[in-house]
């Protein structure tokens, strides 16, 4: 997780109440930034508050579109306290996932010690982290926006895939993680990638109660 996320935690504070949580009233789903606080200290202040609650389940579009596939290299973008990689990991996949919040990451780990598998970490941002040129067999990004976009086009495998979860456009929805329509289509066909799967459509997202969703599944040609 990162900016984005942490625009989309303070937006849910502004436009909505929290949802309950059923026999847990001292749960709450967001908390507002402190003055002067930095994305990265935020994020580990988030992880660190345990009345805080997040999703731990990894992408429903990501568990549907991964079957079939060939383990190889993932990477997970903004991996959070690593839902998705370590899902990936579970199904055999050599996963990194990089995040600013050094917190998340420690629960990503201790998360996949419980589950009896490995990742790797790297903390680091969206702009800083290096893509490489042909490392990856898969790359995951949900609620992250796309500004990655070009450079982990590049260090995609040929033949390697790019998983991508977003908001349909929408005024509660923090801006840079929503799509207009086709918009998400056309940033993916610029980096000449080919789309395998696109979907905009009703749907219930991992984040914010909104309810339309767009997906992406992409494949690098060969």
């Amino acid at each position: 997780m990162h900016t984005t996320l942490l625009a989309l935690l303070l937006l849910l504070q502004a436009v909505q109440a929290p949802a309950p949580v059923q026999n847990s009233g001292k749960r709450r789903t967001a908390m507002g930034a402190l003055p002067s606080e930095t994305p990265a200290e935020y994020w580990d202040r988030a992880y660190s508050d345990p009345s805080l609650v997040f999703n731990t389940a990894p992408n429903a579009f990501l568990t549907e579109v991964v079957k079939g596939l060939k383990p190889g290299r993932a990477l997970d973008i903004g991996m959070g306290q690593g839902r998705n990689s370590v899902y990936l990991a579970k199904l055999g996949w050599d996963v990194t996932g990089f995040d600013i919040s050094e917190r998340g990451m420690e629960l990503a780990r201790k998360s996949a010690a419980a589950a009896g598998v490995m990742i790797t970490t790297i903390r680091a941002s969206m702009d800083d982290f290096d893509y490489g040129v042909g490392r990856w067999d898969l790359i995951v990004a949900t609620y992250e926006g796309v500004s990655w976009l070009e450079a982990a086009a590049k260090g995609l495998k040929p033949g390697g895939f790019i998983v991508v979860e977003g908001y349909s456009r929408h005024p509660q929805a923090p801006a840079g993680t929503a799509y207009g329509p086709n918009e998400l289509l056309k940033l993916f066909m610029d980096q000449n990638l080919h789309v395998v799967r696109y979907e905009d459509v009703e749907g219930e997202p991992d984040w914010l109660k909104l309810d339309r969703v767009v997906r992406m599944f992409a494949r690098k040609p060969s």
